[in-house]
């Protein structure tokens, strides 16, 4: 009768296989300290060109080294990663979970990706986001220049009056400004939405916002439109 046969401990397996390129790798380790010991005794002076390709191929076989060396850290680093994920899966009654590497280096690919998304487009919004306020701001510093005979106009009403627009038809203009600039964005904010679907409230501002900057419905628009004239 046939004897049955007994499969190893995969980690068994794994931990030997472990030992002895730790065993290989300090071996050759060695060598290349005697190698380089040799060649010091032997002089400076004293190195041929058969001596320099002996250091070009010690350095090579350090590198080799300290290469399988990081690949070793990086396997022990995932088997960690990989032990504690399974203690953290919850277990089920019929079937057991199991997360191989593969699948442990996709989550943690899919979540460095999401987080460089992620600042990526806060750092956008941080760029594009257009409010009232600031909106406001660059009416107040908009400085209006007319092709021949600059007026030197630094403000709404200093460029408005020197585009013709007396006074008395308009003395508040920010206020006009940031009414009519509001008037405008309940317009368009609905019109952009269906256009572009799917967007955020800052995109569409900033959409409304740029339009508006060559819309007749601007007042800076109109003035100079009218002074055109």
């Amino acid at each position: 009768m046939a004897k049955k046969k007994i499969s190893e401990n995969p980690k068994a397996v794994e931990s030997r296989e472990r030992k002895a390129n730790s065993k290989k790798d300090s071996q050759v380790q060695e060598k290349s300290k005697a190698e380089d010991a040799f060649w010091q005794e032997a002089g400076e002076g004293a190195k041929s060109k058969a001596s320099k390709k002996k250091d070009e191929q010690a350095k090579e076989r350090e590198a080799a080294a300290a290469k399988k060396a990081e690949a070793k850290q990086l396997a022990a680093e995932e088997d960690a990663a990989m032990a504690k994920l399974a203690k953290k899966a919850p277990k089920k009654a019929n079937s057991e979970t199991k997360v191989t590497s593969h699948q442990l280096q996709l989550q943690q690919e899919a979540d460095r990706k999401a987080q460089e998304a992620a600042a990526e487009e806060a750092s956008k919004a941080k760029k594009r986001v257009v409010t009232e306020d600031l909106y406001s701001q660059l009416v107040d510093s908009h400085n209006v220049n007319r092709d021949a005979g600059d007026d030197g106009a630094r403000s709404v009403t200093e460029a408005l009056s020197a585009l013709g627009v007396q006074e008395s038809e308009d003395k508040h203009p920010e206020r006009r400004m940031k009414a009519a600039f509001a008037a405008y964005k309940e317009r368009q904010l609905p019109l952009v939405k269906e256009e572009k679907p799917g967007l955020k409230q800052s995109q569409y501002q900033d959409m409304i916002f740029k339009s508006w900057q060559k819309s007749p419905e601007n007042p800076l628009i109109k003035a100079q439109l009218a002074g055109a004239r």
